[in-house]
């Protein structure tokens, strides 16, 4: 689907489409997280992100038919303005809902995967010496406390 050519009825239909499926695909992650899946996890995360990047799209081109930026109900009084407006109010509500939740799901996810690091993290300087050379999502390398040395060869 070609985003730059949908009208604004379109765009907020498409992306209530792809809220809808981006809210399965970060249930599944959530069941790969929890389920410790491989697999399952990097093919969600693959899934995850074209469905942001198809979503921000779908995003840039309501900007574009809307134009300056507007607060939700200034939104929603240009929105009513147009033919089938009360339609597209309705619909850019259930968009925003989808939006609100997308927001909590992914922000539980985080959490679950920053969990995870953390085990992963204390697993690898349980096995080793030295801490092992692993940075964080800032670039630099955490503090981590001192791993026990079971045997030396």
């Amino acid at each position: 689907m070609n985003e730059s050519n949908l009208n604004l009825a379109e765009v907020i239909d498409a992306q209530i489409l792809c809220a809808e499926n981006l809210i399965t695909v970060l249930d599944e992650e959530h069941a790969a997280l929890a389920g410790r899946s491989i697999e399952a996890l990097e093919a969600a995360c693959a899934v995850k992100s074209d469905a942001a990047s198809k979503l921000q799209r779908l995003g840039d081109r309501l900007q574009i038919l809307s134009g300056p930026r507007r607060s939700g109900p200034e939104f929603e009084a240009w929105l009513i303005r147009h033919p089938g407006g009360e339609t597209l109010v309705q619909a850019w509500r259930r968009l925003t809902t989808l939006a609100r939740h997308l927001a909590d799901a992914n922000r539980v996810n985080g959490a679950l995967l920053e969990v995870r690091e953390q085990q992963v993290r204390s697993a690898l300087v349980a096995m080793a010496p030295e801490p092992p050379s692993v940075y964080g999502r800032s670039g630099l390398r955490p503090s981590l406390p001192s791993g026990r040395v079971y045997s030396r060869a």
